[in-house]
């Protein structure tokens, strides 16, 4: 009796918790210039996998990127410009990329993102240092109006991370 009525209280938790929702359609906005979330930093904390490296492993990081211009380098298009620095860490490595971001803000819940630049990589447990080239690509999905989930592709690193819009 207890067990059929803890299971039928799951089922309608379950039940309201994921019922399916009014599909809406994203607002397309990459024509619209600044009308995006403005903020003068981006504070990124992430999980990480360098799956192109010699000993693949898993790690953690951060990105910082201080927003150099919120009007970026088209005029008529909806992007931004930032200098991003940060660290990434790893078992038996440790990259610090200082990159420029380009942001483009396609709707009101997504934005893509590429990112050249260079970093100094430790590597053999902190034994040897290099400068490596980097690159990477990736998209935001707002949560919030300043929360926002963050993917990473490239050289070294592919990353997920929540976003601070400060």
């Amino acid at each position: 009796m207890v067990r059929t009525s803890l299971c039928a209280s799951v089922s309608i938790l379950l039940g309201v918790v994921l019922r399916p929702s009014i599909a809406r359609a994203d607002e397309n906005i990459v024509r619209e210039p600044a009308r995006h979330p403005h903020h003068w930093f981006e504070a990124e904390p992430h999980a990480l996998l360098t799956p192109l490296s010699n000993d693949a492993r898993a790690g953690v990081g951060f990105r910082g990127t201080f927003t150099l211009t919120q009007d970026g380098f088209i005029r008529n298009i909806n992007d931004t410009v930032g200098l991003g620095v940060g660290i990434d860490w790893t078992e038996n490595n440790a990259y610090v990329p200082v990159v420029l971001q380009w942001n483009f803000w396609l709707s009101e819940h997504w934005s893509v993102f590429g990112e050249p630049g260079v970093a100094v990589h430790w590597t053999d447990r902190f034994g040897r240092t290099r400068g490596d080239f980097t690159i990477y690509g990736g998209a935001r999905l707002r949560l919030a109006d300043r929360v926002a989930l963050t993917f990473r592709a490239g050289y070294p690193a592919l990353s997920l991370g929540v976003s601070f819009l400060l």
